[in-house]
């Protein structure tokens, strides 16, 4: 299998890396920028390619890497020709196999593949790739393919339907960018107590890793620790005096999932008065 990666931004020049350092037939790049293309065939010691045509004809493989909003376009072009028995997925993990309509009457076969990591930068990312999940979901022989291609490298591939797609991508943003929220929270309370900004955040790295590592370790509800699992009544009211606007927001939603964290880690206690606070 030839294998051409339409978009060169941080998934697809880490994705390429990772595919060539383990020797899989790569054939090179199409980007909207002959900057960005000429950079991940450069990244990558692959071709780049100056029509998207051009990638198309040269593989038999191509895994779309563009924003969510542009996977449609590219598939409409791609469409256009002769793909035949093609094993094609793109990297959105909110978008489904879905997007790949009419791919049935070519006889391509199509999923979604989405690794379960945040990319930083076109550069290094790759190197973390070898410990990353990675879901997929669409027709049997493009998971098939996906799912070999990924477990050959040493990643672990779990299927998923495609009505989950939507709850699979709230979860990922929820342990990721919704937890960046809440410290962002944090941060500006601690900075209104007078810290400075970079105080706040060497301050609170050794607290935020510790949890972040022991719930990794040992799951978040054996994790749990504060005044809300301690069921310390008189402490939480204190805090719901002290906040406003969205702090308080914040502390009120999370704190009513704390609350049901709680009674799984202590059923012995009574956690009725707390739940009030959060009703």
């Amino acid at each position: 299998m030839d294998i051409g990666i339409i978009g060169a931004g941080k998934v697809g020049c880490s994705i390429g890396r990772y595919l060539k350092d383990h020797q899989q037939p790569l054939t090179g790049y199409y980007s909207r920028t002959m900057e960005s293309t000429e950079f991940a065939a450069e990244f990558t010691r692959t071709s780049a390619y100056e029509d998207l045509t051009d990638i198309i004809l040269a593989s038999d493989t191509l895994m779309i890497a563009t924003p969510d909003d542009q996977v449609r376009e590219v598939w409409d072009h791609i469409a256009r020709y002769d793909i035949q028995d093609y094993m094609i997925c793109h990297f959105s993990g909110a978008l489904s196999s879905d997007v790949f309509q009419g791919a049935d009457k070519k006889h391509a076969h199509v999923c979604s593949v989405h690794p379960i990591y945040a990319f930083s930068d076109k550069n290094n990312s790759y190197q973390q790739l070898q410990n990353v999940y990675f879901t997929v979901e669409g027709d049997d022989e493009a998971v098939q393919y996906f799912t070999e291609l990924f477990t050959g490298m040493g990643n672990h591939v779990i299927r998923l339907d495609s009505k989950a797609k939507a709850m699979y991508h709230a979860a990922a943003s929820l342990v990721s960018n919704h937890v960046l929220g809440v410290l962002h929270a944090g941060i500006g309370l601690l900075t209104e107590c007078g810290f400075s900004e970079e105080e706040a955040y060497q301050a609170f790295a050794p607290l935020i890793l510790n949890n972040v590592t022991a719930g990794c370790k040992y799951g978040m509800v054996q994790s749990l620790t504060g005044p809300i699992e301690r069921n310390d009544i008189q402490t939480v009211d204190k805090h719901l005096d002290v906040l406003s606007g969205d702090a308080f927001a914040i502390y009120q939603s999370v704190g009513s999932e704390l609350v049901a964290m709680a009674k799984e880690k202590h059923p012995e206690r009574d956690y009725t008065g707390m739940e009030l606070r959060f009703d």
